[in-house]
């Protein structure tokens, strides 16, 4: 980390079927490029099956051998938005990078994809999606627990960011900012667990029902599109999630 840039945790979202391609690389690249970044890994368990106990000692073993790693590992398998608000919540800094584990991260005539985030993120405050994706963003916690945390309800993965993404208009009036930053590519793999029923691609079949179907509606007028495919407005409303996380953060100094 640059010594003129705010402190930030990286938080990586994997299972077992990604071990060995990606996620052993990724993380060996992060902690050449910031040996001391604090990273927290969120490890999904199995939707069906029991959790490969193999996979469990290998994957704690190669976390073991760096300095700052942090495992959160579930037993069983849980949704992507629970793994994005969990590696939120034990980050231990304000601003977080999430990623995907399919992505590699590269460093060209002495510039690495650190080097570029961390310029990205002196001009741009707060979140934004990085090359226009959510593989890979940065998450501030304060508007995170402004809009609300992503919804546990999308009990798979697919939507959690459509869903985040609409209510950060609804709540801030402003699209979600896109920040250009190079050396870092997505490799967009297509290795999924096999126990949950598939939409498009890995995405989950319930969670594109549960948004389309319960929590928007489609609307000729008004609405917003965001990143859906038609203008919508919001029918179900959003139980309030870890509603006691804003009084930890303004009184954990009190402690």
């Amino acid at each position: 980390m640059s010594e003129h840039s705010a402190p930030y945790s990286v938080v990586i979202t994997t299972f077992d079927k990604r071990f060995d391609t990606y996620m052993v690389p990724l993380l060996a690249q992060i902690k050449t490029q910031r040996p001391n970044i604090e990273v927290i890994v969120v490890i999904n368990g199995p939707a069906k099956g029991a959790f490969d106990e193999v996979y469990r000692a290998n994957i704690l073993s190669y976390l073991a051998r760096f300095p700052k790693v942090f495992p959160t590992m579930f037993p069983s398998f849980q949704s992507l938005a629970k793994l994005w608000n969990r590696g939120a919540l034990t980050a231990s800094h304000n601003r977080a990078l999430i990623l995907n584990d399919d992505l590699e991260l590269r460093s060209e005539n002495g510039i690495c994809f650190f080097d570029a985030l961390e310029e990205a993120m002196a001009e741009h405050p707060g979140t934004f999606k990085i090359n226009g994706s959510f593989s890979h963003f940065i998450l501030d916690k304060r508007e995170l627990i402004e809009v609300g945390f992503f919804d546990e309800r999308l009990l798979g993965l697919g939507e959690e960011d459509g869903d985040f993404f609409w209510r950060f208009y609804k709540k801030y009036k402003k699209e979600i900012a896109s920040a250009d930053v190079a050396l870092i590519d997505n490799v967009q793999s297509d290795l999924a667990d096999e126990g949950y029923t598939k939409g498009i691609r890995t995405a989950s079949k319930f969670n594109r029902d549960f948004i389309q179907n319960e929590k928007y509606k489609t609307t000729l007028l008004g609405g917003y599109r965001g990143m859906f495919d038609k203008k919508v407005n919001q029918v179900l409303e959003d139980e309030k999630q870890y509603p006691y996380e804003l009084f930890y953060l303004e009184n954990k100094k009190n402690l």
